[in-house]
């Protein structure tokens, strides 16, 4: 190996030997790079080509020319800028630095930059500058001025050289942060001065804004410095309270709660305490006290208070507790006193107004009158049938719909039930029965003498129906009626303003005692009344059976006359005295199910309402029996209908007997004779003579209309004789004349008096044509 680099010698020295001979003894450039690429490729020769592949380096002399340059550069030099001032690869200039760093502990290789000791040095020299002249210094600060790491900067500059070259203090809190002494004691002494001018509470950031120092160093340096006070916190919204302000604090409240036994919260908060209850507590701690709303009160106002309402309670009589209380306490603490200072056996004995406590035998002496008032009312609604009306009401409402019963049930069953509903209160009532509605009153009284929400279902609550459902109401006794009886009492204590507040507290109380009251002279009533209820369902029986027989004879009558007569008689019978058994029908069950029934008729319309609205076991029965009144029946139809409601109706139809049958046609035969009797109207005497001479010929009722009086007479002309025929017939076209004449302007006054002159004569002799017609082939005594 040493002779191969004998030779290399050698051969450089021929070739320098050569270069600086004459031309004729040089190389060419060619033979030299054919030369050195020989050397190259046997390995006798390590070389780095520069960047254009002009020159050639060895790594000894690349690495003296990178400490060249970074000793040029003043000890730092970035590895990028080196290789092209080198002209050389960034990868071999990067590992010959690397080269560098391992055999020099000098020199550092920082983020792709050389950096000797003596660099390091001089910035350790300027930071030590620098934070003589700032008093503090922040590596953040030397991050981004020197283009360094924090952590490279911290460590290996001005830890390294901290006491040395750098003469400073690290902050204990930020390790990133240095001071200087003198720093240190100058921000001490503007804290000091600044805290020692403080009289008051005052923010932090002003404190900062007027001495310029760090919030930060504020804060490190406030707790060694502010003997004389506190800071709230470290938050920037603290407060810096003296110690004189919070003595002055101290000494006002104890002073004023020694005086006047209590404390207002809106004046300790005036003096900028934020937590009042826990700061009169701490202050206090030695006193019994008690924190309202509004304000704090100690033992002597609580014994005094307590004193004024046992007094109170005792003689039975009043309190105004707001007299021997502070002035400045609020409604709310009034009554959160009271709370606290009446057990509940003395709640039970008073009753409270905000700052008014009344006891009990204090208001029952002056409501006593209301109790006679209250019943008083309630024998009224029970005598006008308002109370009952109301009962019914209030169970229509609430009772389900029952199913429909047959018609073939037990008689004496449904009795019973209708008495059972009567004794509950679905007897009947009249129709002067109101519904009134009342509105609820908040209520500010406390006490107990009855809560209302647990009073009878009488009386109604604000939640006793949804939404826009009726509420059955029934007012016997109004608040104004109790206000004035309580101002009576009350003006003489000066109390007479609590007259409204009371009676809307009494309402409830008075209204469920009448109430209950009209229910118990409802019963007696009812046990009274039942003798003569039962006497007034056998009277409608007995007429209901009279008209039954009627129609059913009078069917008989119309069955008589020719057939093209009869449909209008039929339908003229079922208008009249069937629409009378229909209505007496109609009135009875809307009676039993307490529905409106005025008038002394009833309309289609109102019938079919009835219909609608009565109990199920009903509904059947009475809409068959309008149909069958109001359509084109039968009267076959309409008795067998008829027959039908009177048992649902619970009314029992007599037997039919013919000999009672002979006698009410006698007696409708003398009706008639005593009605012709003191008759003067001609078109009345010619109906009557009609009537009566059928029903002597047919031993039949008959009920027709005056229009229906031509159709009978023809049908009777067989019964009588010629001479009765022509005066009958004659009288007849006589009354047709004469209501002609009457409906008619055109006929004068002689015309009309000859007429009525006529019929005068007449009419004796068609009365005893009547009077004394005789049927065929009957003797006198029948």
């Amino acid at each position: 190996m040493s002779s191969d680099w004998d030779e290399i010698k050698r051969l450089a020295a021929d070739f320098q030997k050569a270069q600086l001979s004459t031309s004729l003894q040089r190389l060419s450039e060619r033979n030299c790079i054919e030369v050195v690429s020989l050397l190259i490729s046997k390995g006798l020769l390590e070389v780095i080509f520069t960047t254009d592949g002009k020159e050639y380096l060895t790594q000894a002399h690349l690495k003296q020319e990178v400490k060249d340059e970074m000793f040029v550069c003043g000890g730092r030099v970035n590895i990028v800028d080196l290789a092209k001032t080198l002209n050389v690869d960034f990868d071999k200039v990067q590992r010959i630095a690397e080269q560098i760093v391992m055999e020099d502990a000098k020199i550092k290789l920082v983020l792709g930059q050389l950096l000797d000791d003596l660099y390091i040095q001089r910035v350790a020299s300027e930071i030590n500058e620098k934070l003589s002249q700032a008093g503090e210094i922040n590596v953040a600060d030397l991050t981004t001025q020197y283009d360094l790491p924090a952590d490279f900067i911290l460590n290996h500059i001005i830890l390294k050289y901290l006491n040395k070259i750098i003469m400073g203090k690290q902050d204990s809190s930020n390790a990133n942060i240095f001071f200087t002494q003198s720093y240190i004691t100058r921000s001490k002494a503007k804290i000091r001065g600044a805290l020692a001018a403080i009289t008051k509470p005052t923010p932090v950031s002003a404190i900062l804004a007027q001495s310029g120092i760090p919030d930060r160093l504020f804060n490190l340096l406030v707790n060694e410095v502010a003997t004389q006070g506190s800071v709230t916190s470290r938050t920037p919204g603290a407060l810096y309270i003296p110690r004189i302000y919070t003595k002055t604090q101290v000494e006002w409240v104890q002073s004023f709660y020694r005086q006047n036994g209590y404390l207002e919260h809106d004046s300790v908060a005036g003096l900028g305490v934020n937590d009042v209850k826990n700061f009169i507590s701490n202050q206090l701690p030695n006193e019994k006290i008690i924190h309202l709303k509004k304000c704090s009160i100690g033992d002597k106002l609580i014994d005094q208070a307590s004193a004024s309402l046992d007094e109170c309670i005792a003689t039975n009589g009043y309190l105004d507790i707001s007299t021997v209380l502070p002035s400045i306490m609020s409604d709310e603490d009034i009554e959160q006193l009271i709370a606290m200072i009446l057990p509940p056996a003395k709640q039970k004995q008073t009753l409270i107004f905000g700052s008014i406590i009344l006891t009990n035998q204090f208001i029952d002496d002056i409501i006593k009158p209301c109790y006679d008032i209250a019943n008083e009312n309630a024998r009224k609604s029970v005598d006008s049938g308002s109370y009952q009306q109301y009962m019914a009401e209030k169970l229509m409402k609430h009772q389900d719909v029952p199913n429909k019963e047959t018609v073939g049930e037990n008689k004496t069953d449904k009795r019973e039930d209708r008495r059972k509903k009567a004794a509950g209160g679905k007897g009947g009532g009249g129709t002067q029965g109101r519904e009134t509605k009342t509105k609820s009153t908040k209520k500010h009284v406390r006490g107990h003498r009855g809560n209302i929400s647990d009073s009878d279902e009488d009386t109604p609550t604000g939640n006793a129906s949804k939404k826009g459902a009726k509420v059955v109401t029934l007012e016997l006794i109004t608040t104004k009626d109790i206000a004035k009886i309580l101002e009576i009492g009350l003006e003489p204590e000066g109390l007479e303003d609590l007259s409204k507040q009371l009676a809307h507290y009494y309402h409830p109380q008075f209204t469920q005692l009448a109430l209950a009251k009209a229910h118990e002279l409802y019963e007696i009533s009812l046990h009274q009344n039942n003798q003569n209820r039962r006497q007034t369902h056998a009277n409608l029986q007995d007429k209901l059976n009279n008209l039954y027989n009627d129609i059913r004879l009078y069917d008989k009558g119309i069955k008589q006359l020719p057939m093209d007569v009869q449909p209008q008689l039929v339908k003229y019978l079922l208008k009249s005295f069937g629409t009378e058994f229909c209505n007496e029908i109609f009135f009875y069950v809307a009676a039993e199910c307490n529905l409106n029934s005025n008038g002394a008729t009833l309309t289609i319309e109102q019938r079919t309402k009835i219909a609608q609205d009565c109990n199920q076991e009903y509904k059947a029965a009475l809409q068959a029996l309008s149909k069958a009144t109001s359509g084109s029946s039968s009267i076959d139809d309409f008795l067998v209908v008829a027959e039908n409601s009177l048992q649902v109706c619970s009314m029992i139809l007599k037997k039919i007997d013919k000999k009672k049958d002979r006698n009410l046609i006698l007696c409708h035969k003398h009706g008639l004779l005593e009605q012709l009797t003191s008759c003067s109207d001609p078109a009345l005497v010619l109906h009557l003579v009609v009537l009566i001479i059928f029903t002597i010929s047919t031993q039949s009722m008959l009920h027709v209309s005056g229009r229906h009086v031509s159709a009978v007479l023809s049908f009777l002309q067989p019964c009588i004789s010629p001479d009765q025929a022509q005066t009958l017939t004659t009288y007849h076209d006589l009354v047709l004349k004469l209501l002609s004449a009457e409906s008619t302007a055109e006929n004068n006054k002689s015309n009309l008096d000859a007429i009525t002159k006529q019929l005068e004569e007449l009419t004796p002799i068609v009365k005893d044509i009547a009077v004394n017609f005789k049927k065929v082939g009957v003797t006198n005594a029948e």
